[in-house]
């Protein structure tokens, strides 16, 4: 298993807490003061990490470095209030969750062998278009 793995399987055990968690906050909160809500907690959870000393590798910091963070929680904060809504409006877990976090890795794994210069393989190819299909299998309205 490479060493990524462990890391990447206990995220997504937290992002399924984290979509059945807003599936129950959504239509009881306003979408943005949701979205405020569920960002600062994790805001406050990441510097209690910090805090109590829970790190990852020691890597140099730069400017671009945070400017590149800060982009990315921007996205993340819009990305939070348009999730509020699409569960508000009535989206199931399943498709909404695949319709976010399958379309965005569908639309990463098109974008990072341009941006940065990852291979693009038939495995990913593969990948996308199955990944693809799940957000259509599950969308699909019974």
């Amino acid at each position: 298993m490479p060493a990524w793995s462990p890391p990447a399987l206990a995220a997504a055990v937290f992002i399924a807490v984290h979509y059945l968690l807003l599936r129950a906050a959504s239509g009881r909160v306003e979408d943005r003061l949701g979205a405020l809500v569920l960002e600062t907690s994790a805001a406050i959870g990441i510097a209690a990490s910090l805090l109590i000393g829970l790190r990852g590798a020691v890597v140099q910091t730069t400017r671009a470095g945070l400017a590149f963070a800060a982009g990315s929680g921007l996205a993340v904060s819009v990305a939070s209030i348009l999730i509020f809504a699409a569960l508000r409006r009535g989206g199931p877990v399943a498709s909404t969750g695949t319709t976010v976090l399958g379309g965005g890795v569908a639309l990463s794994a098109l974008a990072a062998p341009w941006l940065f210069g990852e291979g693009f393989t038939v495995r990913r190819a593969v990948g996308v278009a199955l990944g693809l299909a799940a957000m259509v299998v599950l969308g699909w309205r019974e």
